[in-house]
């Protein structure tokens, strides 16, 4: 943390001001990908499927007279992963330290923003997870091209009741809709959302990803998330003019199942944590005397893994 060389330190405005405060509010790649503490760096586990393991041929089950009753062989597989050591610091020059000591504590902040760069990495890989155009099977189109110019005849109802069964297909029940914020805003501006939402399933309620969800509580879904985050893509040190990035696509819409703690439970995916090192985000700091710096670190050792690819399906949007 350094000074800018524009600056103007004023000691009678004990204040400081904190742009991007609402940023933290927009992650949520913790809730699609939760955290599962693993105890070694990188393993292998088995793993059942619908194909190999036959696990949804019901067979025969007639017994003739003197005969045995039919047996099933079952055969599996095996899956790895392999966590990957990150991690971020700043260095806090003791003469800023105590220049700014007034305003702020130099540390704390810089632990804030610190672990806020290290959330929106782990965002930037869970969306490219959830969003990856191949790994929940190919896409499928959305009936009509999400434009503006299809705002009274686009159909996100039948694209997520469509998208549910073919989840259903591999015999899971989605409980998640994901989608940016774009498709979000230009779906609840749609005539037929609104009037399968309003109109049939909740009277007088307003357009809201809650709507959304509960409109298909029957269907299983229990959340509908919308994918605000952003970052800086300005080239680092290239310029300080601030470029939005968008981490959420426009391109899809995800509908699958999110689940949480052993695999055993299911769902789509997790975020892999090494027990060793810690948890998800650890935040440490040390003394650097030659710099005379203090250290604030935020680092993990973590792996974003699909377990289970057969969990969701992808929407695409035909946004523009």
């Amino acid at each position: 943390m350094y000074p800018n060389s524009g600056a103007t330190i004023r000691a009678d405005l004990n204040q400081v001001l904190i742009e991007a405060r609402e940023a933290d509010n927009f992650f949520i790649g913790s809730i699609l990908m939760p955290e599962f503490g693993v105890d070694a760096k990188s393993g292998t586990y088995a793993k059942l499927t619908k194909s190999i393991s036959e696990l949804l041929k019901p067979g025969d089950t007639r017994r003739e007279r003197g005969a045995s009753y039919g047996r099933i062989k079952r055969a599996w597989t095996n899956d790895t992963y392999d966590t990957v050591d990150r991690g971020l610091e700043e260095a806090i020059d003791d003469c800023d330290a105590k220049d700014v000591a007034r305003f702020f504590s130099a540390e704390s902040v810089s632990a804030q923003n610190v672990l806020r760069a290290m959330r929106l990495s782990h965002e930037i890989r869970v969306a490219a997870e959830i969003f990856h155009a191949s790994t929940w099977g190919s896409a499928t189109n959305s009936t009509v091209a999400y434009t503006d110019a299809n705002i009274a005849t686009m159909d996100l109802p039948a694209d997520v009741q469509a998208a549910i069964e073919r989840v259903a297909d591999n015999a899971e029940r989605p409980d998640t809709i994901v989608m940016s914020s774009n498709v979000f805003n230009r779906a609840r501006r749609s005539t037929l959302l609104k009037s399968f939402l309003v109109g049939q399933n909740l009277p007088g309620a307003n357009v809201t990803p809650n709507a959304i969800a509960q409109a298909f509580a029957a269907n299983g879904i229990k959340q509908c998330l919308i994918g605000m985050g952003r970052y800086d893509s300005a080239v680092k040190k290239s310029t300080q003019t601030y470029s939005a990035g968008k981490i959420w696509s426009d391109t899809y819409i995800w509908v699958g199942k999110v689940g949480a703690g052993d695999f055993y439970n299911g769902g789509a995916g997790r975020t892999i944590v090494w027990n060793a090192e810690g948890g998800l985000f650890v935040t440490e700091s040390y003394r650097e005397e030659a710099t005379r710096s203090n250290i604030v670190r935020v680092r993990q050792h973590t792996t974003e893994k699909v377990i289970d690819a057969s969990c969701g399906t992808l929407i695409a949007t035909q946004y523009s």
